[in-house]
């Protein structure tokens, strides 16, 4: 049997293709190699909850406008939006190569033909760590942010969180909540006020079009690599003077390792005023849009959230000394697209798509859920309906003109 797509991974971007190819009446399969929600289930800590409202994430289903999804909530609605979709579970895909006028997908189990195949997998589930990291000392404990489930699963001690990122920033908070002593190598990020001008920013900034920005409105394609502004969820901010003011030790870029012994660069109040710089902007988007729509809403709020921060300069730490038994490494993570050996990749490791969606080097081969895909919210709920939309119209062009 020749599938006409198959649809790998079963995440928010798999199970949303694979209701947008059921509507569309394409004859699919959909393989994930965990559960449902495979990432979400088993590479977030306990307290997680996504930081976007439910106003932004209509792909769940059941979940209010001003709700933020809990882990374990948003594995369950989308297990149930997957209920009656062809997901198969537990059948992890080994290699996908072109064989005359289809596609050959292979699992552990059995080989797959398709017409056209749609990859879901997501860009970031695999986490990456600084080459410097191997030079950690063997009797610290050292996990990636995916690991992470609570504070109370770490050792005895305190805890070093590296990288300024959202699982950074986030993973700092629920250990400084939960009574541990906190030390944060942050980094250049920026800021997203949680609440503007009577209603959550996100939301000024989904009316504004904001993210439905295309790439090439960009001014520079480099904006495309920054980092996503921290904010914290449930309509909370977060930033790193907030969490300074929480207790939460600050000590900059990490610049080295030997041993137990870290070297910073001792550059957080420089990090500090580029997320206030970025805070201000992103108010603008919202004020602008205010303006010109001619909205009656309420003026600004005082921004609690704005440096400096009282953060000596610590170049060198030693972590035996100052009680750290553990350090986190949130240092991001990239995409597991090793079953694509003949996909091109840019120089991040990501396939090259054209406008559309596809594989620059097979059309027939089309993603949901990349960054930058077609607009800034590719890569979160928010916009993955619009890039499966675009992904099945591509899969059925094609079936039609075979």
């Amino acid at each position: 049997m020749i599938y006409d797509c198959v649809v790998v991974g079963a995440g928010a971007a798999g199970v949303t293709a694979s209701h947008a190819l059921a509507e569309a009446g394409v004859e699919h399969a959909v393989l994930e190699r965990g559960v449902v929600g495979n990432t979400w289930a088993t590479q977030r800590w306990d307290a997680f909850r996504l930081n976007t409202p439910g106003s932004m994430n209509v792909l769940l289903g059941a979940v209010g406008p001003h709700e933020y999804s809990s882990r374990d909530e948003t594995v369950e609605l989308l297990t149930r939006r997957a209920e009656r979709l062809p997901v198969r579970t537990g059948t992890a895909v080994t290699a996908v190569r072109r064989v005359g006028d289809v596609l050959q997908v292979s699992t552990r189990d059995e080989e797959l033909e398709a017409r056209t195949l749609v990859i879901a997998s997501g860009p970031k589930n695999v986490p990456l760590r600084p080459a410097a990291a191997v030079n950690l000392a063997p009797h610290l404990t050292s996990i990636d942010a995916d690991d992470y489930r609570n504070p109370a699963a770490l050792p005895d001690g305190g805890v070093m969180v590296v990288g300024g990122g959202q699982s950074g920033g986030q993973i700092a908070e629920d250990l400084v909540l939960g009574g541990r002593q906190v030390w944060w190598s942050t980094s250049r990020i920026g800021r997203y006020r949680a609440q503007y001008r009577g209603r959550a920013l996100l939301d000024w900034h989904v009316d504004a079009g904001w993210w439905a920005t295309p790439p090439e409105a960009l001014p520079d394609p480099a904006a495309m690599r920054t980092a996503t502004p921290l904010i914290a969820s449930d309509g909370r901010d977060l930033g790193i003077p907030k969490l300074g003011r929480m207790g939460v030790n600050l000590v900059g870029r990490l610049a080295e390792v030997d041993g137990s012994r870290l070297a910073f660069a001792g550059d957080v109040n420089e990090f500090v005023a580029f997320g206030d710089q970025v805070a201000v902007t992103l108010e603008k988007v919202a004020d602008d849009y205010i303006a010109a729509a001619g909205i009656e809403a309420p003026p600004p709020e005082p921004d609690d959230g704005r440096g400096p921060v009282d953060a000596p300069e610590r170049p060198t730490l030693d972590l035996d000394r100052a009680g750290i038994t553990t350090v986190i490494w949130c240092t991001g993570f990239g995409g597991d697209y090793a079953y694509l050996p003949e996909v091109g990749r840019d120089a991040y490791g990501f396939p090259v798509l054209d406008r559309s969606g596809a594989a620059a080097d097979d059309p027939a081969i089309r993603f949901v859920g990349m960054p930058w895909q077609s607009t800034r919210a590719s890569a979160i709920l928010h916009g993955m309906p619009l890039d499966a939309r675009r992904a099945v119209d591509g899969v059925t062009g094609m079936l039609v003109s075979a």
